[in-house]
């Protein structure tokens, strides 16, 4: 019996080198290792280290994900008004919804997939095809929880797919975060980066996250900005040299 490679490791020799691996890949680039994933919607690449030395005879990799349709922002706004509709600012309880691509239609679908109401959590009816498709899991969140919870990373391992939360929903302009996981590893993107449209309706906290640390580098002088960028490297190897290493 012939079992198939689901997890390859390789070197980078072209930017356009195709993704070949059945579940993800780990890939060496000139300039750091990465992991890669791709499905029939989607295709992303995560870095996980950066080197500070490079590899001349590598191509160089990036970060990235792209959809093969980006998902109407209509979405987002019918499913926050389900959610605004579903609970109340006094008794909030978590919803819980799927995004898929409906290939018979060719167009993005939703559906509230929430099972196990309660303020703080929600479970997925996993027996639903609209979560076994989704290509986008998107739950809200109580008031003032900003970021994914240790029971998000936990839940969200072992997925290759899009994940969103919705906070301080029944206020004039909610907040929400985005991030993209291979699996066990997440990346926190913008959410115009799979949307068709800017989404005025919302506050998208890693873009206003991104913009305000730019900002305050950019006013800093050359010497304290080289500071902050060698103790940035020293840190993220400290923290993903192992785990990347064993994933080779």
């Amino acid at each position: 019996m012939n079992i198939p490679q689901l997890v390859e490791r390789k070197f980078l020799f072209s930017s356009d080198q195709p993704i070949t691996a059945p579940l993800y890949e780990i890939v060496i680039a000139q300039n750091g290792v990465f992991k890669r994933a791709r499905s029939l919607e989607m295709t992303v690449v995560i870095e996980l280290s950066s080197f500070t030395v490079k590899i001349p005879e590598l191509a160089i990799g990036a970060a990235s994900v792209e959809l093969r349709e980006k998902i109407p922002a209509r979405i987002f706004a019918e499913v926050l008004a389900h959610a605004r509709n579903s609970t109340d600012a006094k008794n909030f309880t978590e919803n819980l919804y799927a995004v898929y691509w409906n290939a018979e239609n060719s167009c993005y679908f939703w559906k509230e997939i929430s099972s196990n109401r309660s303020f703080g959590s929600t479970i997925a009816r996993d027996d639903d095809s609209a979560y076994q498709n989704a290509i986008l899991e998107l739950h809200t969140h109580p008031p003032g929880c900003l970021d994914f919870s240790t029971s998000d990373d936990r839940d969200e391992s072992g997925k290759f797919r899009l994940f969103g939360i919705l906070v301080d929903i029944h206020t004039a302009k909610p907040l929400m975060r985005l991030r993209v996981g291979i699996y066990d590893s997440f990346w926190e993107i913008p959410v115009e980066t799979i949307t068709d449209a800017p989404l005025e309706i919302i506050t998208d906290l890693a873009k206003q996250e991104r913009e305000m640390l730019a900002s305050i580098f950019q006013n800093l002088d050359d010497e304290t900005q080289n500071y902050l960028l060698e103790e940035e490297y020293r840190a993220a190897t400290a923290i993903s040299s192992l785990s990347f290493v064993e994933n080779l």
